[in-house]
């Protein structure tokens, strides 16, 4: 699915999910990426609210994250950016979202992790106008867990997180959330920002 079809579903539906995304061989560059800030333990506990409403909560969300740096970024994070900024420039495109910037992190949930039902633009500031996921995932059954699962207007669709797999929706009308994950799940997680 090329970008421009990406960006028409996305307008059409609110949501779009486009397997292969990624190549096999990109897809392993990304993992070969994040599997070694993993290991040095650059990653650390998500929290949910901004500011001073900041904070953590087991019952909410158990996951953690490691923020991208686009100033910092090796090989495979530049052709991540690429494929970004070509997806941000053709949503403005074809749907007139002025979007401006992405901000995204790797984000791996544990054997237990989730996070409930929600929204991805903030009450106070709605900047977050698409969701970008992108699943990171080494041969992911469906009985491994962590089912995204999104509450459209007329339907609820699960989409498991296979590796190569993009999800991307409108952060202020999708609410959405991440079942109980069996085995770790890793992922880029981001926001293309007015």
């Amino acid at each position: 699915m090329n970008s421009k079809s990406i960006a028409i579903q996305l307008g059409e539906k609110g949501v779009c999910i486009c397997p292969h995304f990624l190549s096999p061989k990109r897809l392993r560059e990304v993992q070969s990426d994040l599997d070694p800030l993993l290991l040095a333990g650059e990653f650390h506990r998500a929290g949910v609210g901004r500011g001073e409403q900041k904070s953590t909560s087991d019952e909410i969300r158990k996951d953690e994250v490691r923020w991208l740096d686009r100033t910092a970024q090796n090989p495979a994070q530049a052709h991540l950016w690429r494929r970004i900024d070509l997806l941000r420039l053709v949503f403005n495109r074809v749907l007139f979202l002025g979007l401006k910037d992405f901000e995204g992190h790797y984000a791996v949930y544990p054997p237990g992790g989730h996070y409930s039902r929600h929204l991805d633009q903030f009450q106070s500031h709605n900047a977050r106008t698409v969701s970008f996921i992108l699943y990171l995932n080494r041969d992911w059954q469906s009985e491994d867990g962590g089912q995204l699962r999104i509450y459209g207007p007329s339907q609820t669709v699960d989409v498991d997180p296979i590796g190569g797999t993009m999800v991307c929706f409108m952060s202020a009308d999708m609410e959405h959330e991440v079942l109980l994950s069996n085995a770790p799940r890793k992922s880029l997680a981001g926001w293309f920002r007015r």
